[in-house]
């Protein structure tokens, strides 16, 4: 079985991970490989079709509904080479269980400047996992 790369973009609401990951797309990264995008939050920003064309988006609503399992059937369903996760900032990241053949390959986790000083007074043991 071949090994899956997984790049996990994670951060709170409004900290710019679609943005990140639209101009991620943009560049190309998604251009040769058949990317499965998981979209664990819905921000403001949606995704630009134009970038879309070699990704499919999978939207999962609950944190329970992201199991190996599933992960699994949606691998061999779209026949994907990698994979994206916009990760949902109020989701703690050590539980999400992959598939044990998808490796995260990188983690990304953007921060508005702006909301910093609030998340961190008030959701540090959250913000401190991501950062980790």
């Amino acid at each position: 079985m071949q090994q899956i790369p997984v790049y996990s973009f994670t951060g709170f609401l409004d900290s710019g991970k679609t943005s990140f990951i639209n101009g991620v797309l943009q560049d190309g990264f998604a251009r040769k490989e058949r990317t499965l995008l998981l979209c664990c939050e819905e921000g403001e920003l949606e995704y630009d079709p134009k970038v879309l064309n070699n990704v499919t988006v999978v939207t999962i609503e609950d944190e329970e509904d992201l199991t190996s399992e599933f992960l699994e059937k949606l691998e061999k369903k779209h026949d994907i080479n990698r994979v994206i996760v916009e990760y949902n900032g109020m989701w703690n990241f050590k539980e999400m269980k992959l598939p044990w053949h998808w490796k995260i390959e990188q983690q990304i986790t953007t921060i508005d400047g702006s909301t910093f000083p609030m998340y961190y007074t008030n959701m540090r043991s959250l913000l401190a996992e991501m950062v980790r």
